[in-house]
């Protein structure tokens, strides 16, 4: 759908009034953000709706800040599938954060690859011809595959955003069983995670270098914030996977 919103809307409306008599595969999405949140649209797509970029340049450009979608994103509360589109907020790069930022606050990341506009080999891996080149947003394609195993590998569906348990803001949890916490910070920053009483295996993946490293299991004998730090030798971004077993 495209057009304003208003035109989106009563266009919208129609769909989903078709769509409701469709077999339950079906499933509507929008992508226009004036009625984005409040629509009847299975799926969503958001950007370009910071409001600091109301009346300047759009997110991205050149002396402009990042949008929310990219640097920070709102935590999906359930109500809607959330598409984190970068075409949508930042059509021209993208990297490995962006992906597991939007992961872990509840939103599904596909990326505009603009990278591949010369083909999937280009003849110049770094040749932009007017795009971003190949290899910048290599990182970005490594991180939605790295994502999409963590989300093979936990019980996803019983997962939500729950920021607030961790000092970094972000983190996946179902609580007492299951969490999946980022540490974004490119130094190796000790962090907390608020736990239950239990037994925690641990493991730990650098979000640059993919590397996985077991972690010594965590007794937590009452509820409390207990303290992390990545065991990684190269200093960046790392993601704990802490799983009860006892």
């Amino acid at each position: 759908m495209a057009g304003s919103g208003v035109c989106c809307f009563g266009t919208g409306a129609v769909f989903a009034g078709f769509w409701q008599r469709q077999p339950p595969y079906a499933a509507l999405g929008w992508t226009v953000n004036t009625p984005l949140f409040n629509n009847r649209a299975d799926w969503i797509s958001p950007g370009y709706d910071d409001t600091i970029f109301k009346d300047g340049p759009p997110p991205m450009m050149p002396g402009s800040p990042p949008s929310q979608w990219f640097a920070n994103p709102s935590a999906n509360d359930g109500a809607k599938v959330m598409l984190s589109d970068t075409d949508h907020y930042s059509p021209m790069q993208a990297n490995a954060l962006w992906a597991w930022k939007s992961f872990v606050r509840g939103h599904q990341p596909p990326l505009y690859d603009l990278g591949i506009i010369s083909g999937v080999n280009p003849l110049d891996p770094n040749a932009s011809m007017g795009a971003p080149s190949y290899a910048s947003l290599e990182p970005a394609r490594w991180a939605m595959g790295d994502t999409l195993r963590y989300a093979q590998k936990m019980q996803l569906i019983a997962m939500q955003p729950r920021g607030e348990l961790s000092s970094t803001g972000y983190a996946l949890a179902n609580l007492g069983e299951e969490y999946l916490v980022l540490q974004p910070c490119e130094t190796t920053e000790p962090f907390t995670v608020k736990l239950p009483a239990g037994t925690y295996n641990v493991e730990w993946f650098s979000v640059n270098d993919h590397e996985t490293k077991a972690g010594d299991p965590v007794m937590v004998k009452r509820a409390r914030n207990q303290r992390f730090i990545a065991p990684f030798t190269q200093a960046g971004p790392a993601v704990a996977y802490l799983k009860r077993i006892r």
